[in-house]
């Protein structure tokens, strides 16, 4: 079957089978927290945690279910479009990020290595490690990919020195920011490093503490990754991260 029609197939798929009938899918956000009490996201998180310690002494602390685990706000809005976009994700919030948006390396790499050891299916990353911890990543991102999970990662809103980490590492999705007219939209970015391109630009959100706002960033175009994967995945299950993202390259048109 050539990808077009692969891709005709899936649409068709998808449609035939509504939002009632797509498998669920766990999705991991690794972010500042998400506001579980938010209308757009009641109901919708299916586990709560955050990072907390230093060293060797830094572990994953579980979180009351429906209450409100976010210290900046971005992940909420991160979480919400996966929740719009995918009505099957389950979303699993790992905070690893504090005020200011910001964590220190540790919480990001145990973060991660929990929800790889749970094997999310889809891990959700719209924050980048700093390269001291990278080859931490690295390895956490390749087990990942043996474990069948697979990652969505930023680009670096303003790169310095590096796209990020883990956007930069080949087992994961790498995600850029463009505008599209609809969120359903990507291309793939031929001979780059971040693979593909998604829309981040004025995207209408979930604000922690109530109500929405808008955003723009890379940030906020990898969720809509994260919501397109989970969606096939809600058809197909047992798809391998170098399945789906052959299907995304067939989803995709050429960057300009």
């Amino acid at each position: 079957m050539s990808a077009e029609l692969m891709i005709e197939a899936l649409q068709a798929k998808l449609r035939e089978m509504g939002d009632q009938d797509l498998a669920p899918v766990d999705v991991a956000v690794l972010d500042s927290g998400v506001d579980a009490t938010h209308p757009d996201l009641q109901g919708r998180i299916a586990g709560m945690a955050k990072v907390v310690g230093e060293g060797k002494d830094t572990k994953a602390e579980e979180v009351p279910l429906g209450t409100n685990n976010d210290a900046f706000g971005h992940g909420t809005a991160v979480a919400s479009i996966i929740a719009r976009m995918a009505p099957n994700a389950r979303i699993h919030d790992m905070r690893v990020l504090g005020e200011g948006n910001v964590g220190a390396g540790d919480l990001l790499v145990e973060g991660l290595r929990v929800a790889v050891m749970a094997e999310r299916p889809i891990i959700n990353m719209s924050l980048a490690a700093t390269a001291k911890v990278s080859q931490q990543v690295f390895r956490l991102c390749e087990m990942a990919y043996r474990k069948n999970c697979l990652i969505v990662a930023a680009k670096r809103n303003v790169p310095f020195g590096d796209l990020g980490f883990p956007a930069e590492f080949s087992s994961t999705v790498s995600v850029d920011n463009k505008s599209f007219p609809s969120p359903y939209d990507i291309a793939y970015q031929l001979g780059s490093v971040i693979e593909y391109a998604a829309h981040g630009e004025e995207v209408p959100v979930a604000a922690a503490g109530g109500g929405y706002t808008t955003m723009t960033g890379t940030s906020f175009a990898t969720p809509t990754i994260s919501g397109i994967c989970a969606l096939i995945k809600g058809v197909y299950p047992d798809l391998r991260p170098f399945e789906m993202k052959t299907l995304l390259k067939g989803f995709a048109v050429p960057a300009d």
